[in-house]
């Protein structure tokens, strides 16, 4: 089902207003085989959090993601997952991220883990944008909750 019947069918299931919108769709992952891996680990309540380079949502001139915004979750088809909502959202600089915070993304067993494979990641996408990424770059940190599925 696409995301907007499926969000459509999350509203009459459970009553909401109809002028509730969603924010968006979202992958997690780069190719289909870590979207399915990355949405199991939704589905399943491992993956409770993601992170973005600030600097994306300015050059693309999206809004910066905000607590309560809700998001369809896609596979690699544009299928809908799932239905998730931001329970917060923090904005800091790379090396201000704790080991407490970064495991609710999910995917790193410790925080070195966590920061080498998020530095690769937002050197590559800062690159990509035309920008420089360091230590002190603001990352966007949204923590998440699956309101249906």
């Amino acid at each position: 089902m696409d995301a907007n019947n499926y969000w459509i069918k999350y509203k009459k299931e459970n009553n909401l207003p109809d002028n509730l919108k969603y924010n968006g769709e979202l992958q997690f992952g780069y190719d289909e085989s870590s979207i399915n891996e990355l949405n199991a680990l939704v589905l399943c309540g491992i993956k409770k959090a993601t992170c973005s380079l600030f600097d994306s949502f300015e050059l693309d001139m999206i809004d910066v993601p905000k607590t309560g915004n809700y998001y369809v979750l896609t596979d690699s088809k544009d299928n809908a997952v799932c239905i998730i909502k931001d329970v917060n959202v923090s904005i800091m600089a790379f090396n201000q991220m704790y080991w407490e915070l970064a495991k609710k993304e999910g995917e790193d067993s410790d925080m070195e883990q966590w920061r080498e494979s998020h530095r690769d990641f937002f050197e590559e996408e800062a690159y990509e944008l035309g920008v420089d990424f360091n230590e002190s770059s603001l990352i966007v940190f949204e923590e998440f909750e699956v309101v249906y599925k």
